[in-house]
């Protein structure tokens, strides 16, 4: 239902006009309003999570029948259900307070935990501990033990329970650790968060998704291996394969599936990679359960594709990293990355005009050495030549230049030069383009440097941007770095600029730093002088003091001293201050 229609809807409902409204399963929540009588239909609804049919929970008929009799609005309120004898005996007690609701916060104990230690909350077992004690699984615990499978024997023992919440803390602990979402030191007690565990708390990964992530994921993937990881991901382990989808299901892997179905799809895993590929090529789908089962998948591919090219990044991988950022932005846009561009603009131009511009193959590059006449040649429509133009006017592009400068032998300092080269238009970019900036070693396939750059709408209009930034270098040199401008929203919005290593000039490899003698300390009566002497109460110089004394007490030469803190470099600018009142 339109958003207009159902406010019409409601506003006629609280006005009384309408004196009876029938709601679908799913919009009865949505729907806020008081009435004086709820009835619900049936209490099976369908559950894409679950890949079926499912009973209505109680917080469900509860949150429904809430609206019945609102004392703002009326003095009584009638709530009645409508089930299945066989589910009487379960309703009966809950409607009445009798059967009371137990947690199941156990289920998902690790996902919770790791983002308490990602948000920096819980940093101990003891933290855990007590940040359990304020749950509602804590209280039911206590109230019904043997639910949660804890004897009395347990119980007695232990009334507080406080032992069994350690076990289930240290469990997840351990089960956190060995998936490397974070560091647990059981000897101490504490938790130490890790790259990963912080990514999947940001994206809402599951544990076991992570799980299935490490053992899949590799440095070296192709496109199906991708697409077959993310489909083994637990967020869509409940989705099931029903013998009325598999005709249809064949026939969209044969028509709008261009990469291979591991699998097929009498599959579980091969079903979703087929949806997951049919969400990116915008195709249409017959069957209701199909339907609501890619409208699941659909909500939860975006961030799951975001944060494998987050774990990609973080890893330094390369390939890895470009392939699934490639990949987060085609489920963004809903366009394969193999498709022309210029797809992204399809609001604008027609899909008549980019399947020409896709079968003459065209790329962008070409097209921008076109005239406006010379591209309403080649798509046979003379006005679509200025269209396609002013599009290519508008797609997100970026000049690249780079100085290079060595500080030491290992690390170079490097000053970017970002010079935007496309028109603004806010339909388009609206207020600021984002940029990922890597240097990359293509040679060891490893990201030596990544940082997040915004492009707003006043730095697209005046001078090139200027980055500073050090990246390391090792023996022996590569030939060259690359580094890269990828845009965070548009395909193939790419720049490449290429530091070469081949006249590079190097400091000398050896150190620079004078090596500390073992020499014998030097007693203070060096000084030659009962008043200088007197200032010290210690008998002898230290090390570092004792090799620089001569330089520093006797001469008038420069010296640099540089040395750890509370080694007596006060002390030795004192020598240096008593040879000048020497003189």
């Amino acid at each position: 239902m339109l958003r207009s229609s159902r406010g019409l809807t409601e506003k006629l409902f609280s006005e009384g006009l309408l004196k009876v409204l029938v709601c679908t399963a799913t919009l009865a929540w949505v729907v806020n309003l008081p009435a004086h009588t709820v009835v619900i239909k049936g209490t099976q609804l369908y559950d894409p999570k679950a890949g079926g049919w499912r009973d209505l929970g109680m917080l469900d008929v509860m949150q429904i029948f809430g609206r019945a009799g609102r004392p703002q609005f009326d003095k009584s309120g009638e709530g009645i259900i409508i089930t299945s004898h066989d589910k009487l005996a379960y309703y009966l007690p809950l409607l009445t307070s009798q059967l009371p609701i137990e947690s199941q916060f156990i289920s998902s104990l690790k996902d919770n935990l790791n983002a308490e230690v990602a948000l920096g909350t819980v940093t101990n077992v003891k933290e855990a501990c007590a940040w359990l004690g304020y749950t509602y699984l804590s209280i039911r615990m206590k109230k019904n033990p043997l639910e949660y499978g804890i004897g009395w024997d347990e119980v007695i023992a232990d009334p507080s329970l406080s032992l069994r919440q350690r076990s289930l803390v240290t469990d997840a602990a351990r089960s956190l650790d060995k998936a490397k979402m974070m560091r647990f030191d059981e000897k101490s007690g504490k938790f130490y968060c890790t790259e990963l565990g912080r990514i999947a708390s940001h994206f809402y990964i599951q544990y076991s998704s992570v799980e299935t992530y490490n053992e899949m994921l590799r440095r070296h993937m192709n496109d199906s291996e991708v697409i077959d990881m993310v489909a083994h991901s637990s967020e869509f382990e409940n989705i099931v394969v029903r013998d009325e989808e598999q005709k249809e299901l064949e026939e969209l892997a044969q028509t709008s599936c261009p990469l291979e179905v591991k699998g097929g799809p009498s599959n579980k895993h091969g079903k979703v990679s087929i949806l997951i590929q049919l969400y990116i090529y915008r195709g249409s789908i017959d069957s209701f359960s199909l339907i609501s089962d890619a409208a699941y998948i659909s909500a939860s591919l975006g961030r799951i594709m975001r944060a494998l090219f987050e774990i990609c990044l973080r890893r330094g991988w390369c390939e890895m990293t470009s392939l699934m950022l490639k990949y987060w932005k085609a489920v963004d846009r809903q366009i394969w990355p193999h498709q022309h561009p210029l797809r992204q603009f399809d609001k604008d131009i027609s899909l008549d005009i980019l399947r020409k511009l896709e079968e003459r193959g065209s790329d962008l590059d070409h097209l921008q050495e076109m005239q406006d006449r010379d591209i309403g040649a080649l798509i046979r429509y003379t006005p679509g030549g200025r269209l396609v133009k002013q599009c290519l006017s508008n797609f997100p592009s970026v000049q690249l230049s780079a100085t290079v400068s060595p500080i030491t032998r290992t690390v170079l300092k490097v000053d970017l030069l970002i010079t935007p080269d496309f028109v603004w238009k806010d339909r388009f970019h609206g207020s600021s383009e984002r940029w990922w900036i890597l240097v990359e070693d293509s040679e060891n396939d490893h990201i030596y440097h990544s940082e997040l750059f915004t492009l707003t709408k006043r730095m697209a209009k005046s001078e090139a941007q200027k980055l500073t930034f050090t990246v390391p270098i090792f023996e022996p040199h590569p030939p060259q770095y690359h580094i890269r401008a990828v845009s965070d929203s548009w395909l193939q919005a790419e720049a490449l600029y290429t530091i070469s290593f081949h006249n590079l000039a190097l400091p000398e490899g050896h150190t620079s730093h004078t090596e500390l003698l073992d020499l014998k300390p030097l007693p203070v009566t060096a000084l030659g002088n009962n008043a200088y002497e007197a200032l010290y109460s210690f008998s002898h110089f230290n090390p570092i003091q004792t090799q620089a004394f001569h330089v520093l007490y006797h001469t008038e030469n420069n010296v640099l001293l540089g040395a750890p803190t509370g080694s007596g470099k006060t002390i030795s600018a004192e020598l240096a201050m008593l040879h000048l009142f020497n003189t």
